[in-house]
């Protein structure tokens, strides 16, 4: 592949992007950023270790990548506890958690998207598969309020508006 090229198509998406997504190339970076979105009170570093029986190193490198997409974040439960490593826990941030719910709502059809029961004789369009208890649905990661109210859109009106923002903003930046 053409190196030129291949910047050149990279300089057009603004480079927070792709760091962001970067990490989530790996299936164990995407594991552990599931299993953070799942918990609410965040996962300590043993926790993380303990649940997906691995190796410190091999979690290390997965808590890295996110924290430097911005995905996850550690913290500190108390001010005592803060600068100490032991005691500090794994959360996603709101990047981490807006990037999941984008993910949801731009990928998977909502409710109003399944079509309708066709009349006898009348063909019907396939259905698509949704799924019912991903995060977003559940309510355990909440849709960003610029994103609330757009339900009403058909999802061919839902693409083209994603794509003209998206142009948009690979233009403007």
């Amino acid at each position: 592949m053409n190196e030129t090229i291949l910047e050149r198509q990279l300089s057009e998406v603004p480079s927070v992007i792709i760091n962001a997504t970067s990490p989530l190339g790996n299936k164990k970076a995407w594991a552990i950023y599931i299993a953070l979105l799942q918990r609410d009170e965040g996962l300590r570093f043993n926790q993380i270790r303990d649940l997906f029986e691995a190796e410190p190193p091999e979690i290390a490198r997965a808590l890295r990548a996110l924290g430097n997409a911005g995905l996850i974040a550690r913290q500190a439960r108390t001010l005592d506890e803060v600068g100490n490593v032991e005691a500090s826990f794994y959360v996603p941030t709101t990047l981490g958690k807006a990037l999941i719910a984008a993910l949801y709502q731009g990928l998977l059809p909502s409710p109003e998207d399944e079509p309708e029961r066709a009349a006898p004789g009348e063909k019907r369009r396939p259905a698509r598969t949704h799924c019912p208890a991903s995060p977003v649905r559940t309510g355990k990661i909440p849709i960003p309020a610029s994103r609330e109210g757009r339900g009403a859109r058909s999802p061919v009106r839902r693409k083209e508006s994603r794509r003209s923002s998206l142009r948009g903003a690979l233009h403007s930046a």
